[in-house]
């Protein structure tokens, strides 16, 4: 005979543990959930926000080369704000460890706290073109095309050129990561059939170190002082990636030893290729909240220019215009007429329909990099007038 005490017991166990499960299949997907295709419209609606001053720049993974900038960007704009009792800012930038590529596009259309991202051109041009996301041009706006990055394929000693990648082990990252799109899509253009693993980079690089991976790869804005400080005492080099005849979406560059002493020699170059990209932001209602919100980053994002074009901060810097286009796509209102009454002030750029940056003083360190700016340029019209003549 069971006593009553005992009996009751194992009933409330009993409903403890049937309510348990029914909250673990709340948070199971139906099937007509589960089997929703990728390309359905994603809806993205403004809820409360504990701090309403606050806009968020996703930035890709925490090894990625971009989430530098945005916290450059966050610091920038935060200082010389005059804050409040409690240390509040009228505008405070956010950067948000993403996962990079696809997957910050879709945080960009989904979270509510994210804003903006940036994101490669390519990239972009295929989310646009394979529908993965529905179509993003009503949903998608940019605020200014920024850096470069340029790919690094960091090899073991074995591995020379590219072709010796083929049918090898190559570390891309994460799944729906950004370099994963860049180096497959480069991969399959050149005809070199890689193992694909999805590792980090640390993990790639002592697997590297055994002999199970024959090269990773990265996408960063050279220099990129943490390639030498995880790769220089690895027995790795850097391979050159050629660009291809018919690429239209990446531009030739080269790594140089000033950028990697430790990794170049001197007078040696590696050859590989560049990519753009852009800051984009959710197209908000110009009545919502985060819109206004989003137009006074503009205002301090844009007026404040000079102050990233320091020595200090990264010399990509200086390579950005502000006033660039980003053919197909719609600029952000309020940054299009931020631009646009820039230009007003200075009459002399009527003709050409650039802005120029605010004036800062120019340093010798400065004039270097502009120099090796209009040396690339250069190598990219031979490059283009080769091709013209196949």
């Amino acid at each position: 005979m069971v006593p009553d005490s005992v009996y009751r017991y194992r009933i409330l166990q009993f409903a403890g543990a049937a309510a348990a499960l029914l909250f673990l299949i709340e948070l199971i997907p139906s099937p007509a959930i589960a089997q929703t295709p990728s390309s359905a419209p994603i809806i993205k609606r403004a809820t409360p926000s504990r701090d309403p001053n606050t806009v968020g720049i996703v930035a890709g993974g925490a090894e990625e080369g971009a989430l530098r900038f945005v916290n450059e960007i966050s610091r920038v704009v935060a200082a010389g704000q005059e804050t409040g009792p409690n240390g509040e800012l009228a505008l405070r930038v956010l950067p948000i460890v993403g996962r990079g590529g696809v997957h910050d596009v879709r945080d960009v259309l989904s979270l509510p706290g994210v804003d903006m991202a940036i994101i490669p051109e390519p990239l972009l041009t295929r989310l646009q073109e394979s529908k993965e996301l529905g179509d993003l041009k009503g949903r998608i706006v940019y605020v200014t095309k920024l850096i470069n990055e340029e790919l690094h394929v960091m090899a073991r000693e074995d591995i020379r050129h590219v072709s010796d990648l083929a049918g090898k082990p190559v570390n891309l990252g994460d799944y729906g990561g950004s370099v994963e799109h860049i180096a497959r899509d480069l991969f399959r253009t050149l005809g070199v059939k890689v193992s694909e693993a999805h590792l980090g980079r640390e993990e790639a690089l002592e697997e590297m170190r055994h002999g199970r991976v024959a090269a990773t790869a990265f996408l960063a804005s050279q220099p990129a002082a943490n390639i030498e400080r995880l790769t220089g005492d690895g027995g790795f080099h850097l391979i050159s990636i050629p660009l291809p005849a018919d690429a239209t979406l990446y531009l030739p560059t080269s790594l140089r030893h000033e950028d990697y002493p430790k990794l170049i020699p001197i007078g040696e170059k590696v050859e590989t290729v560049a990519v753009g990209t852009v800051l984009i932001a959710y197209n908000w209602p110009e009545k919502s909240t985060r819109y206004p919100l989003l137009g006074s980053f503009v205002e301090a994002f844009f007026s404040r220019f000079s102050e990233f074009q320091a020595t200090f901060r990264h010399p990509k810097w200086q390579e950005v215009n502000l006033a660039t286009t980003l053919p197909g796509w719609k600029r952000f209102k309020p940054a299009d007429r931020w631009l646009q009454s820039s230009q007003a002030r200075q009459p002399s750029t009527a003709a050409t329909g650039s802005v120029t940056q605010p004036a800062i003083s120019r340093t010798p360190a400065m004039e270097g990099r502009g120099a090796e700016t209009e040396r690339l340029f250069e190598e990219f019209l031979q490059w283009r007038e080769r091709r013209g003549k196949r």
